[in-house]
C-alpha cells in the first residue's frame, strides 16, 4: 500500500492530474453547453463548470479510464446543476445567444428565434426530463451512457426520453401558436 509521501503516491497523483487536465481541455465546452441547455444563466456558468471539475477531481477514483469521460462528467454536471438549483431556487433567464455565423440576416434571425423557442420549450420540462432530452438529443449520448451518468436504470431513461420528446413537441407547438397570435395582433 502506498503511503501519502511515497514516490508511488506522487506518481499516481501526477497521473490523475494529467488525466483531469486532459478532461478539462477536451470536455469544458461540452460541460458549458450542457449547463446552458439545462437552463444555467450565463453569469453562473463559470462557477458551475468550476464546481463540476472540482467534483471530478475529488471523485477521479470512481472514473473508469477505459470509458469515455463525457458521460461521467455530464452526470456530475447534472448533479452540480441540480444542487445549485435546489440551493438558489432562482428563476431562470434565457442566456444571451452566441454570435451567429449564418449566411444572411434573415437566416440569423430565424436561427436565433428557433434557438430561443427550443430553449423556452426545454425550460418548460421538469429538470430530470430536460437533462435526459439534452443529453440524448443535443449531446448525442446513448441511453446506456445517460443511464450511467445519471445513475438511473435504462428503462427509466427511455421513459423520460419519450415523455420529454412529447412535451418538447407540445411546448414548441404551443409557443409557435402563441407567437403567431401575437404577431397577428400587431
Amino acid at each position: 500500500m502506498n503511503s501519502p509521501g511515497s514516490p508511488q503516491s506522487g506518481a499516481v497523483a501526477s497521473e490523475a492530474r494529467v488525466r483531469l487536465e486532459a478532461m478539462y481541455r477536451g470536455e469544458l465546452k461540452a460541460v458549458y453547453g450542457f449547463l446552458w441547455r439545462l437552463g444555467a444563466r450565463e453569469k453562473e456558468m463559470e462557477d458551475l463548470a468550476h464546481d463540476v471539475f472540482l467534483t471530478a477531481a475529488r471523485r477521479l477514483d470512481t472514473y473508469d479510464p477505459s470509458r469515455p469521460a463525457r458521460p461521467w462528467l455530464l452526470g456530475i454536471a447534472f448533479r452540480v446543476f441540480s444542487q445549485a438549483r435546489q440551493r438558489k431556487q432562482a428563476t431562470e433567464e434565457l442566456p444571451e445567444l452566441l454570435e451567429d455565423t449564418s449566411p444572411g440576416p434573415e437566416a440569423a434571425v430565424a436561427l436565433r428565434q428557433a434557438r430561443a423557442l427550443l430553449q423556452r420549450a426545454l425550460e418548460s420540462l421538469p429538470e430530470v426530463r430536460r437533462a435526459t432530452f439534452v443529453l440524448h438529443e443535443l449531446e448525442g449520448l446513448s441511453v446506456n451512457e445517460i443511464s450511467e451518468a445519471m445513475d438511473v436504470p435504462a428503462p427509466t431513461i427511455y421513459s423520460r426520453l419519450k415523455l420529454a420528446r412529447d412535451e418538447v413537441a407540445q411546448a414548441v407547438s404551443r409557443l409557435k401558436l402563441a407567437q403567431e397570435r401575437q404577431e397577428a395582433t400587431r
